[in-house]
């Protein structure tokens, strides 16, 4: 993939995410996926946010809903994510993979490749040390 079809794929999918509130919309092996976002689904995230919200150290915090760009092949959108607190302050839409310490997504049974077979390997070679 070229850095022109790269730049095109994101430009496309920020159109999409505009175009389709309530869809988590991620590049992943290149293509655009888009998967509803349903109220099931925030079943289990809401309690693991409040506990590592219990037990992180100040200076570092719980975000969601927003980018981590791996390479031009693989853009997630984990469900949670840990990053340094003065980078979540920023509110920024992306966070660099050097800044993500966890990430966590909720399975599904249409995201199971995409979490246990590609988002694993990713985040690791991206150098996400921590990933649930």
């Amino acid at each position: 993939m070229t850095i022109s079809d790269s730049e095109r794929l994101r430009s496309q999918l920020s159109r999409l995410e505009d175009m389709f509130p309530g869809y988590k919309t991620e590049i992943v092996e290149g293509n655009i996926m888009m998967s509803p976002l349903r109220p099931f689904h925030n079943q289990p995230i809401m309690p693991l946010w409040n506990d590592l919200e219990l037990r992180l150290p100040a200076e570092w915090a719980v975000i969601s809903d927003v980018t981590v760009p791996i390479n031009a092949e693989f853009e997630f959108c984990p469900d949670l994510a840990v990053v340094p607190t003065p980078a979540r302050d920023e509110n920024r839409s992306a966070y660099g993979p050097d800044l993500v310490e966890f990430a966590a997504e909720v399975v599904s049974p249409s995201s199971v490749r995409n979490d246990y077979e590609i988002k694993n390997v990713q985040y690791a070679r991206a150098g996400i040390p921590v990933y649930l």
